[in-house]
């Protein structure tokens, strides 16, 4: 049995709440990579919008949603949590509410080289090691920090 030197993988599972959002859907390709400064853009575009709101987005989770089909990521929602007060968009800005439940988190430092390898970790060995079973009726996204990144997986 070969053993790993790898850092070993921060997941928890918790029990999330619903958060209500304000979004817009990036168009990008997430399987033909360089897209980075189009989601930089559009979550920009989100963030301008919430704070013309007269909300401090600092104090707000900033949210990315993997939109996927056919089990394959195939867009992405640059999202800001904003209060229930707030129920209309304004043109690419909708609203809507990421449904809470079950999830594994994985905590992983924001950092390009690291998060590949610990997603593909994560999918290749921690859930089948583990059993978890993973629904896809909700989506996965990822709640940004500073420094790391929350990788959320709805699970059963």
């Amino acid at each position: 049995m070969q053993h790993s030197t790898e850092t070993p993988l921060a997941v928890s599972i918790q029990e999330l709440a619903p958060v209500r959002v304000a979004y817009i859907d990036c168009q990008v390709n997430l399987a033909e990579g360089g897209y980075s400064s189009e989601i930089a853009r559009c979550f920009q575009q989100v963030k301008d919008w919430v704070a013309d709101q007269g909300l401090d987005v600092k104090a707000l989770l900033t949210i990315g949603v993997i939109e996927e089909v056919d089990g394959r990521p195939a867009g992405y929602a640059c999202c800001v949590q904003v209060p229930p007060a707030v129920t209309d968009g304004l043109g690419a800005i909708g609203i809507q509410e990421l449904t809470g439940g079950r999830y594994a988190v994985v905590t992983i430092e924001k950092d390009p080289a690291i998060i590949g390898d610990a997603l593909r970790r994560f999918y290749q060995e921690y859930v089948p090691q583990t059993g978890l079973a993973i629904d896809g009726a909700r989506p996965t996204y990822e709640v940004y920090y500073e420094h790391t990144l929350d990788y959320c997986v709805p699970i059963r």
